[in-house]
């Protein structure tokens, strides 16, 4: 057993640039693969035809293709082991199901409907269902809110997930967060805020609130299924603060990068009232098809709004011309009787533009990742036929690229075949991304890559730590933290808009003893503020937290945050030494920046939040003497023996200063105790002990704090 002690220490032990390898990036020679559909002009399926009637090409280079089968309807069919690949298709997928078929994973996503818009989404999806599922068929059920809430894991029954898309449609926000066992995790930040902008929002004072005690939870513990969902989709934390069109990117982002890790052939039905782009990130959407594509993820976008006023996506660049006019008249004649009613008109052809607009980003986001739309109906069970057979029946295409070059770029893909009558349907590319040998590389993250290949470097400071939480398999689950000054980044001031951009990337890669990188937790934060809100901001910090995974043993961290708009960057490496799992258990201590209210439903993948609040962990180790320090950390009791006692120890020059024995309360429903304490103290160097005993066994933990004047 390692002593708990001593994992603590080594938590936040930074190593010097020479005691472990560098970070390379390779170039290796990857398979890309795509799933190609090919159908006659009255959209029957082409199913005779052989790898010489295709051809493709990337960047226009033609390319050899080196597998080709038919994925036909009921064959059954024998896989051969994948290797690592990159591309359209995931380099660590999970390892085929032990199955003579291949596995199909439809995810039917819900965004948020208005009431006008319900029966045409019930009906969409009651006839997807209504298609046969064979036995290597599965479909899960999410509700897009604030976050993808995860409604219905995958399964085949199809009455339990008919059960599930009532509740995702009719639903309201807290219901869906209540049901979903498997939300995608919301990023914690010191900067908040809603789809009104982002503000600063102080959390709960210490000194005024000097002893706070975690309540119980009425709610149920979760089971093994629906934990392990939360795991499949908790990689990363989606952000409250995005606007509408980013937080919707970002869920879908999420799901494919959760999907990416399943086996065989993936299908994401989105049923919307239509999908906006964000005005000042029209990439974001080029990252999500592009994560799509490597990850063998196709998207059938589905308008639930049924027969619309804007008869075709065509319209959108002529609506807003004709609105445009109709300003100019508008302005000429303000006075005149009419204008009243020019302003309803010049209103109302906005709308239908808006209306085709959000067509054509559905349409971009489906065909470019080899699905399809579906707009201006309120007959559905064509299309979902149709999406039915490209799930089930397909030719799998492979080639080894021309091109070694990974550098980051986009690369298109174009597959033709010989007959012009046929219509393809398939991927559009993919990003020419470096490997890693572990989690699948985001564009985003390749700034940080690089820099952590050059070695050491430190244009900034910031804090990073790695978080030891509950006890999973043979290891335990941890979030991994970063605390960076915002006055840190490079801040200019556009003289047309009058913002500011906050940009920063952020990247941590887990490296086991052999430095293979076996994990990563990555977020990009990119924000315009208002120039009179610049100073302000300038004075925040930005501290987020993400989950993830490791089994017992030693490992490296390499972290690295990057100022884009600056050119700067910092890294660190720490060491981490993960214990084997004891019950009873204690999670690391932590100290609490801010403790805010809940904003909606307890994020049940989120161990910082609890029924009290949600805790912003101080990860520089620092508290103020002018308030109290507070400290959190979590206890996991053993099962069936009786409730645990928690003693918390406070040390200073090597003499106990306190000791207290807090009452547990009442276990919550992730079957663990939240704790806060806290306390006044001068300034100086601390060291907290927390003693959990339960069943004759105890487990202990210790962090250093330091509190400063």
């Amino acid at each position: 057993m390692v002593d708990r002690k001593t994992v603590t220490l080594l938590l936040c032990s930074a190593f010097t640039a020479g005691q472990t390898p560098e970070t390379v990036i390779r170039s290796n020679v990857h398979e890309v693969l795509l799933d190609v559909v090919v159908r006659h002009q009255n959209l029957s399926l082409a199913k005779k035809l052989s790898a010489a009637d295709f051809t493709v090409t990337e960047d226009g280079v033609p390319q050899t293709i080196k597998t080709f089968r038919f994925v036909g309807g009921r064959e059954a069919q024998v896989l051969p082991e994948a290797p690592p690949v990159i591309g359209p298709a995931v380099q660590s997928a999970a390892p085929h199901a032990n199955s003579l078929r291949e596995p199909n994973f439809v995810s039917i996503v819900f965004d948020e409907i208005g009431p006008d818009s319900r029966k045409n989404a019930l009906a969409a999806a009651a006839d997807f269902l209504a298609q046969e599922f064979q036995d290597n068929t599965y479909a899960a059920v999410f509700g897009l809110n604030l976050r993808l809430n995860a409604l219905q894991g995958f399964t085949n029954d199809r009455a339990v997930l008919q059960a599930a898309v009532r509740k995702a449609v009719t639903g309201n926000s807290m219901d869906l967060a209540n049901a979903s066992a498997g939300v995608l995790n919301q990023t914690t930040f010191a900067i908040t805020g809603d789809r009104t902008g982002i503000s600063l929002t102080p959390g709960i004072d210490f000194t005024q609130n000097a002893d706070l005690s975690t309540s119980s939870a009425a709610q149920s513990p979760l089971s093994e299924s629906q934990q392990y969902m939360a795991q499949l989709i908790g990689s990363q934390r989606d952000l409250v603060s995005y606007g509408t069109g980013m937080r919707v990117l970002t869920a879908l982002l999420r799901l494919v990068q959760f999907e990416s890790r399943l086996p065989g052939r993936k299908t994401v039905l989105y049923l919307s009232e239509g999908l906006s782009k964000p005005p000042d990130r029209g990439d974001f959407m080029r990252t999500v098809i592009g994560a799509a594509n490597r990850g063998n993820v196709s998207f059938y976008c589905i308008d639930v709004r049924g027969l619309t006023p804007a008869t075709s996506n065509g319209t959108a660049v002529g609506l807003s011309r004709t609105a445009g006019s109709i300003a100019k008249t508008q302005s000429v004649m303000s006075d005149s009787p009419s204008a009243a009613m020019r302003q309803a008109q010049q209103f109302d052809v906005m709308q239908d533009a808006l209306v085709a607009q959000t067509q054509l980003n559905m349409a971009d986001l489906a065909e470019n990742t080899g699905g399809f739309a579906v707009f201006n109906t309120n007959n559905f069970k064509g299309s979902m036929a149709r999406i039915m057979e490209d799930v089930r029946t397909h030719f799998e295409i492979s080639y080894v690229p021309a091109s070694t070059v990974y550098d980051g770029r986009f690369r298109q893909v174009k597959v033709t075949v010989n007959d012009p009558k046929l219509v393809v349907q398939t991927r559009d590319g993919y990003f020419a991304m470096p490997e890693l040998g572990g989690p699948a590389v985001l564009p985003f993250e390749l700034a940080g890559l690089q820099t952590l290949s050059g070695g050491a470097r430190h244009d900034f400071d910031f804090h990073a730590s790695a978080l030891r939480f509950r006890p999973w398999r043979d290891g335990y689950r941890y979030e991994m933290g970063f605390d960076l000054d915002i006055a840190s980044l490079t801040t200019s001031v556009d003289k047309t808009s009058h913002k500011a951009r906050i940009h920063a990337t952020f990247l941590a890669l887990i490296k086991d003893a052999s430095g293979q990188i076996v994990n990563k937790v990555s977020q990009e934060i990119d924000r315009e503020v208002p120039e009179d809100k610049l100073d302000q901001f300038r004075r925040g910090r930005i501290i987020f937290t993400s989950p993830f995974e490791a089994i017992s043993g030693r490992y490296t961290i390499e972290a690295a945050v990057v100022d884009p708009e600056g050119g700067r960057a910092s890294t660190k490496r720490l060491a981490l030494v993960v214990p084997k799992p004891g019950e009873p258990a204690v999670s690391s201590i932590s100290l609490v920046h801010t403790l805010d209210p809940l904003n909606g439903a307890r994020d049940p993948g989120n161990p910082f939040e609890f029924d009290g609040g949600k805790v912003l962990p101080e990860l520089a180790q620092a508290a103020n003497s002018q308030a109290p320090t507070a400290l959190f950390f979590v206890v996991y009791p053993e099962a069936a023996a009786g409730k645990p006692s928690v003693t918390i120890a406070i040390s200073r020059d090597g003499q106990e200063i306190s000791r207290s024995t807090p009452e547990v309360g009442s276990i919550d429903q992730m079957n663990s105790f939240p704790m806060i304490q806290s306390a006044k103290l001068p300034p100086g160097d601390y060291v907290a002990r927390v003693t959990v005993e339960q069943g004759g066994r105890a487990s202990r933990e210790v962090t250093a704090f330091r509190v400063n004047p």
